[in-house]
């Protein structure tokens, strides 16, 4: 069975890096020699796609120390550190990342310095963290736990594999076979919280709590209290993350004709100002440096120029 089990999430992952192939020109499958942009992300397997978002990694060795910062995207993940462990600065404080660790929401922006980058990130469902581990969400916002406090010598094990690995291919398929024998223990989310963040994803941000209560039939403190058990964040706060990051996938698609005032109220913003404002609540930036100042190595992370 764990045999059967490797060969078709190795498939899987085959038949999508094969993709990425055809769409770049690459023949090799080897995805650290195949894909030379520094970004790559691949789908789970479908057994694993209800705490699973998708696989992301990124690769940046620009020869020096350089500074990056993550802001929220909605969602919760793992991390694998195979090459130099950010430093995470937050109100003076310097945390070093583990080698491995889970990651709960992202609530506001952090900066961190990091050289030689090389992360493999397992993002997951907004309520991927509460399943896998059941401890209440709110207690995981903008915290980070190793592995091995989570699994002891089980999460060692794995987290010495996965840095030694050959390739990209072998490391997602550790994970994804470590992921597959935590399924059967995994808690989900009560159903409105799950019809919610549907809701929110589907209207991009751009809905009222008092909509939603209309909508599912229930309270809003019911619902607050629902999603700070699974998601870790407000409906209100998880919408407005879903809204800019809307406004980010618009920004980075627009033709020259528009502005980002079109931009703003498209993605719900009642003006300008309020989108300046809210960005940089987010982001900690303005749009324009944002644009001009910075390269995309995530949806919510950046390099400083």
């Amino acid at each position: 069975m764990a045999g059967k089990l490797s060969w078709i999430i190795s498939r899987n992952i085959q038949k999508q890096i094969k993709f990425y192939s055809c769409v770049f020109g690459f023949n090799d499958l080897k995805t650290h020699e195949c894909i030379n942009l520094g970004i790559m992300q691949l789908l789970p397997s479908p057994a694993l796609s209800n705490i699973v978002k998708h696989f992301l990694i990124l690769e940046s060795d620009t020869g020096g120390i350089t500074s990056h910062r993550m802001f929220p995207d909605g969602n919760t993940g793992m991390v694998f550190h195979y090459g130099t462990p950010f430093i995470q600065y937050d109100d003076s404080q310097k945390v070093t990342h583990p080698r491995s660790f889970i990651y709960g929401q992202v609530s506001k922006f952090h900066n961190v310095v990091a050289e030689n980058v090389g992360v493999l990130i397992v993002v997951f469902q907004p309520y991927g963290a509460y399943s896998l581990l059941g401890i209440p969400a709110h207690e995981l916002t903008d915290e980070i736990i190793s592995l091995q406090d989570l699994w002891g010598r089980e999460a060692v094990e794995l987290q010495e594999k996965v840095l030694h690995a050959d390739n990209h291919l072998t490391r997602i398929c550790l994970i994804e076979k470590f992921l597959t024998n935590k399924l059967s223990n995994c808690a989900m989310p009560d159903g409105v919280v799950e019809k919610t963040v549907q809701l929110i994803y589907q209207f991009h941000g751009q809905v009222t709590m008092g909509q939603l209560g209309t909508l599912l039939h229930t309270g809003e403190r019911n619902l607050e209290r629902k999603f700070r058990e699974s998601i870790g964040v407000s409906p209100k706060h998880f919408s407005n993350t879903i809204r800019l990051q809307y406004f980010l996938r618009l920004l980075r698609n627009k033709s020259q004709d528009e502005n980002l005032t079109t931009l703003a109220y498209e993605s719900g913003y009642y003006d300008q100002a309020h989108l300046i404002r809210e960005f940089k609540k987010q982001v900690g930036i303005t749009p324009r440096k944002y644009l001009s100042d910075t390269r995309l190595l995530a949806v919510n992370f950046i390099q400083f120029s």
